[in-house]
């Protein structure tokens, strides 16, 4: 139970984060949060952010199993560490459709 909590406590933050700060929350676009805005969230939030990514990334290609030990969140977090201007979610999203394709 407490790991449950502990993460329902992750996500309210993350969600306070991303609708709290920067640019990209006056108007609550998250298609407007940038690599660097991923980066300074924390290692929790990032956490949050990546499971709401994916769950963004299923909902839309329909591709809902994964492997929780792939490359994604290392891949992610690499991209986004040289190129922390671009958006965070076309950056997900090519990511994981490179992974539904096994690349």
């Amino acid at each position: 139970m407490r790991g449950c909590c502990g993460f329902l406590v992750a996500a309210a933050f993350a969600i306070m984060l991303l609708h709290g700060g920067g640019a990209a929350a006056a108007g609550r676009d998250y298609g407007k949060l940038t690599c660097g805005n991923f980066l300074a969230a924390g290692r929790d939030n990032m956490a949050v952010i990546m499971w709401w990514l994916r769950g963004y990334h299923a909902g839309r290609s329909g591709n809902i199993p994964f492997d929780a030990t792939d490359s994604y969140a290392s891949r992610l977090g690499y991209f986004c560490g040289s190129n922390r201007l671009a958006n965070l979610l076309e950056t997900s999203e090519r990511i994981l459709g490179e992974l539904d394709r096994g690349i």
